[in-house]
Parts: C-alpha cells; sequence; structure tokens
C-alpha cells in the first residue's frame, strides 16, 4: 500500500488544473525542441507524441462537456495519461535523439528507444492508475500465475530483446556495415535495421532477410566493414606446369593493375596453393573497398585474368583426358592456322612501312607476330615507356590519349579496325609519345623487333625504304599541325631515321 499523503499528492500532481497546464506546456516544448533537434528524415517519429496530445484534449473535452451525462472519472484518468505519457514521450525523443545523439554523434539505437519508450508508458500507467485507486500490489499478487504463463510463452520473444540489448551493448555491428553469417546459405547482407526482435539484412539480390536477435547471438558473425572499410580479396585460378611460376604471377599481378574496384594503395600478392592434376594452382589476393558491389569486382577481376593470360599465351588448364586425334582433326588446325595467317597478312598490308617488304617477307612476317586481346579501359602503351612494338588494330577501337605531367588527360585520337600505331618505337626504340588505352574489348597484331630482325638483316636496304616513309610520315604530320611543307627537312629526317634505325637493328 502506497502512504496517503503519497497518494494525494499524487493526486494534486496529475488531476488539478495547473498539473493539465504543466503537462501540456511540457509536452508541446518538447515536441517544438524534438522538431528542431530531429534530423528531417526522424521528424515523422512526432506523430506518436503528437497523436497522443491531441487524445488528451478529447478526453478532456468530453470530460468537461458531458459531466451531466456520464461518468466524468474514467474519462479524466484516460485524458491524464494521454497527456503525460505524450510528454514523456517527446521529452525522451528531445533528448536521446535531439541533445544526445547530436553530442555523440551517433544515432540512437532503435531497440534502446523501444525499451524506453514502453517503460515510460508503463510507469505513466502505474501512476495515474494509482491515483484513480486500483489497488497496484493486489492486482499483481493476484495475477502470479497469469505472470508465469505468460513469461513462458514469451520466452523466445524475451531472448530477442536480451540479445538485442547485447548486440548494442557490445556493437558486433552496426547499421550500415556488410556482414555475413559463417555456416549460413545466406549470401552477403547490409544491416539495415536493429529493433528489439530481429536484425533486418538487405542482400545484393534486394532480398531483406529478418534474422532473430536469439539466432545472431549463438552464430559467429562475419563483419565485413569492421575494423577497417576494406577486405582482402582472393581469386584461385589454374595455370599449366610448363609456365614457370615467375611468369605467372607476373602476369597475375599486371592482369588488375588499374582494375576498376582494386585498391592500388595496398600491394596485392600471389601464391602457389597446390599442385594438382589440373595445373598449379594459384590464388591472387588483392585488396578492395567493401561495399554492394564486391562480387562484382571479383567478376572483373578474373576477367582481366582472362585476357592477361590470352595475351601471355597461358592457356586455364582444364580436367586432363586421353584423346585420340584422326587425321581430319590435324587437318583441321591446319585450315585454321592458314586462315589467321591469311587474316594477319592482310592486316600487315594496311602498314605502310611494310610497303618495302616483298610478298615473301611479308608472308613469313604474318606467320611470326601474334595477336594480343585486352577488355574495356585496359591500357596498351603508356606514354613514356621503353617499346620496340608495333601494334595493328584488327577489331574493335582504341583511344591515343596524351598525358602530361602537370594536367588532366587530352584524347588525340580514336583508331578501329585496320589502323596501327607505335611504329617509330619499332624501328627506332623511341620512348612512346603518348599512351593508348581500349576503348571496348579488341584484339590488336603485335609486331615486336625480334620478329622484324630478320627480315631487315635479310635485305639491309630495306631501312632505306622504311626510313624515307617514316620521314615521310612525319612531314605530313607537321604540315598538318603548322600548314608549310618543307621538302629539305624530309631529306635530313631521313638521314636521321636511318642511323637509329641501323644503330637500333645492329645493322652495318
Amino acid at each position: 500500500m502506497w502512504p496517503e499523503t503519497s497518494e494525494a499528492l499524487l493526486d494534486k500532481l496529475l488531476f488539478t488544473h495547473e498539473a493539465a497546464i504543466a503537462g501540456v506546456v511540457i509536452a508541446l516544448v518538447s515536441l517544438a525542441a524534438a522538431l528542431v533537434l530531429l534530423p528531417p528524415a526522424e521528424r515523422s517519429r512526432l506523430r506518436a507524441p503528437a497523436l497522443l496530445l491531441a487524445a488528451y484534449f478529447l478526453f478532456a473535452t468530453v470530460s468537461a462537456t458531458a459531466a451531466a451525462y456520464v461518468p466524468v472519472g474514467p474519462l479524466r484518468t484516460a485524458s491524464i495519461f494521454f497527456l503525460w505519457a505524450a510528454a514523456a514521450h517527446a521529452s525522451a525523443m528531445a533528448f536521446l535523439d535531439g541533445l544526445l545523439a547530436r553530442k555523440l554523434n551517433l544515432p540512437i539505437p532503435r531497440i534502446f528507444r523501444d525499451i524506453l519508450q514502453v517503460a515510460l508508458y508503463f510507469l505513466v500507467l502505474l501512476v495515474t492508475a494509482r491515483t484513480a485507486g486500483v489497488e497496484l500490489s493486489s492486482l499483481l499478487a493476484g495475477s502470479a500465475l497469469i505472470t508465469a504463463v505468460i513469461g513462458l510463452s514469451l520466452q523466445d520473444t524475451l531472448g530477442n530483446v536480451f540479445a538485442g540489448l547485447s548486440i548494442q551493448a557490445q556493437r558486433p555491428f552496426e547499421v550500415g556495415d556488410f556482414v555475413q553469417l559463417v555456416d549460413s546459405s545466406e549470401p552477403l547482407g547490409k544491416v539495415i535495421e536493429i529493433n528489439w526482435r530481429a536484425t533486418k539484412l538487405l542482400t545484393n539480390d534486394g532480398i531483406e532477410i529478418i534474422v532473430p536477435n536469439g539466432v545472431l547471438a549463438k552464430t559467429s558473425i562475419r563483419n565485413l566493414s569492421k575494423p577497417q572499410p576494406w577486405v582482402r580479396r582472393s581469386i584461385r585460378v589454374h595455370a599449366p606446369y610448363e609456365f614457370s611460376p615467375a611468369h605467372v604471377r607476373e602476369t597475375l599481378l599486371k592482369a588488375i593493375v588499374e582494375a576498376p574496384g582494386v585498391r592500388t594503395d595496398m600491394a596485392p600478392s600471389v601464391i602457389i596453393e597446390e599442385f594438382d592434376p589440373d595445373g598449379a594452382a594459384y590464388r591472387l589476393r588483392y585488396f578492395a573497398d567493401i561495399d554492394e558491389h564486391i562480387h562484382s569486382k571479383d567478376s572483373i577481376v578474373r576477367e582481366r585474368i582472362w585476357y592477361a593470360f590470352r595475351r601471355a599465351g597461358i592457356d586455364i588448364p582444364y580436367a586432363q583426358r586421353d584423346v585420340h586425334l584422326y587425321t581430319r582433326e590435324v587437318d583441321d588446325k591446319e585450315t585454321v592456322r592458314a586462315t589467321h595467317v591469311a587474316r594477319r597478312l592482310r592486316d600487315l598490308r594496311r602498314v605502310d612501312i611494310f610497303d618495302a617488304l616483298n610478298a615473301e617477307m611479308l608472308e613469313e612476317l604474318a606467320e611470326k607476330v601474334n595477336t594480343r586481346r585486352y577488355a574495356a579501359g585496359e591500357r596498351i602503351m603508356k606514354q613514356g615507356e621503353e617499346g620496340d612494338q608495333l601494334f595493328v588494330v584488327e577489331h574493335g577501337e582504341v583511344a591515343v590519349v596524351l598525358e602530361p605531367e602537370n594536367g588532366q588527360p587530352v584524347e588525340l585520337a580514336r583508331l578501329g579496325k585496320g589502323k596501327f600505331f607505335g611504329e617509330m618505337s619499332l624501328m627506332t626504340g623511341a620512348r612512346r609519345t603518348a599512351s593508348v588505352r581500349a576503348i571496348s574489348e579488341c584484339a590488336v597484331l603485335v609486331v615486336g623487333k625480334t620478329e622484324f630482325q630478320d627480315t631487315l638483316h635479310r635485305a639491309p636496304d630495306l631501312a632505306e625504304k622504311i626510313s624515307a616513309i617514316l620521314a615521310t610520315r612525319q612531314a605530313q604530320l607537321a604540315t598538318t599541325q603548322t600548314g608549310a611543307a618543307n621538302a629539305a627537312n624530309v631529306t635530313s629526317q631521313t638521314t636521321v631515321i636511318l642511323g637509329k634505325i641501323r644503330e637500333f637493328f645492329g645493322l652495318r
């Protein structure tokens, strides 16, 4: 039993006219403060205390105007409950979500807000019920059996509540983190809400997964966003045994240079994981920022590996089988090879510096050169690098880009099928004057110094013809830029280029 003086004091504090005015003032001031302090996205939560305050005015008006017709006691008690519930709710929001959240620079977890609101409502209900004459001690004592039954039936719910409180206290993850349940088939998910019963995850497939907090408390959780916002990813790939580990490692590391999503400030690495019947198993390990596109980044890295392996002549092995070849299959291979050579021969004829070669020399060169494939966005040639190769575009499109030391890159031209670049590097070893990137997936025919050296040594006079062609091309370019032709400059430039060719290829 409460003391009589306490009951009288509560009745005076709650049911007097002055108490009602004070409650209204507290509720309105708290609502205004919360409206100012809360972020715009959170202001919709003010509807609950506003509705409670509106319910107070409704019940208070009815109890004042209908006193002659209906009992006003229950109406007055209900109105007082609504008033102080609204004041308590608005004050808690202004303090927790306004002042405290701003001071801590962190949002208050929803589970704490929900539990506090329920506790405040229950406390206001107890006080108003006591002042209305309800004997709470006898009510609670008489309902012990009901309480036990309800407690047993809510065992899982209460377990989820306490597990949610534990999660918020330990903070193994927060809203916005990317997590994955260990030993679960569920994919990577982004935490979008932690409430009193469950945690909501949004997968990359746009599916919302609701995991009870009690399950999370018993499950190992992999938080990919902590302790740093990046993770190390790994890609497993096989390579044939005939290629040295150093060559494969170099090819893999070059494959992901400038790949979208791969961090450039943290060095990737390659390890040999095992040797198995399919070949040597390598694991490429790289670092990437964790976000919803993490699996797409893995896909891009695998794509770059495929292109890099094709350029390096490395075939990704598969299960070994004994296959009996027939003569027809051998003939088919020869036919395919002849087709490739014919296509390369056609592409080489488009390069004007090869006009000095006769048909036999050109065909021999077509048999020696090879084709490389590049993915869209990959760099084929870097400005300032040493080089000794010429490239002919077989299909796709590339961009010639000037990259000044101080300033933005400038695209000079786009080259499509049949166009070529890098002729000065092939003939003189000159450094690249511009960078070249693939605009789309493309294949380029590569003519290197090694393939062209035998041809020049067998016919040294070709150097003079080629130097004249290169000098003429440079003069034409200069004429286009300045608008003035200079025939004497062509002659002198031919001599200079010829000297560089002879020195580069070791010709006498």
